[in-house]
């Protein structure tokens, strides 16, 4: 596959792609870093005619849906079923331990605070559920956080592809 087919197939079914990728990456799935895949986004929307405000609301939606059904999950199967998803990993308890010291101190303010840090912003919604934040609050406060994260990502490739394509 040359690039040129690539773009050409990102052109065609990028939108629900950036929604698909950024929904798995939400639930924790293994080879989905958002610190690759988010200026990735930007880069392949800056070669695409597809429009960068469009991509970041879809990045965005499919961000907080993960979010949102790892928080279901947490919610309603509690810590035995994340037992069995994640194992007793001493690595990743310690960061759910992290992201249930933030959010036990702010509530869902802690939230923002834990989606803007790398690890924690995506396993952050394992404590949210776990302490039964209101479902209005963990939308409200996951998608501004989400929201700041993705812009500053998406928007980071998208202005290094539109710099370095301008001076070539």
């Amino acid at each position: 596959m040359t690039v040129q087919s690539f773009l050409e197939l990102f052109q065609r079914y990028g939108l629900l792609l950036i929604v698909a990728v950024c929904f798995c990456e939400h639930l924790n799935l293994p080879g989905f870093p958002a610190g690759v895949i988010m200026p990735a986004i930007g880069v392949l929307v800056e070669q695409s005619a597809l429009n960068l405000p469009l991509a970041l609301v879809l990045s965005v939606a499919g961000s907080v849906a993960g979010s949102f059904a790892l928080y279901l999950v947490s919610y309603y199967g509690g810590a035995p079923v994340l037992n069995r998803l994640f194992g007793k990993s001493e690595r990743f308890q310690g960061f759910v331990s992290r992201c249930h010291e933030r959010i036990e101190r702010h509530r869902a303010k802690g939230l923002f605070l834990c989606r803007l840090i790398p690890v924690l912003r995506t396993i952050s919604s394992i404590p949210a559920g776990l302490f039964r934040i209101p479902a209005t609050d963990f939308l409200l406060w996951s998608s501004l956080g989400i929201t700041v994260w993705n812009s500053a990502l998406i928007g980071f490739g998208y202005l290094c592809a539109n710099l370095i394509l301008s001076r070539l």
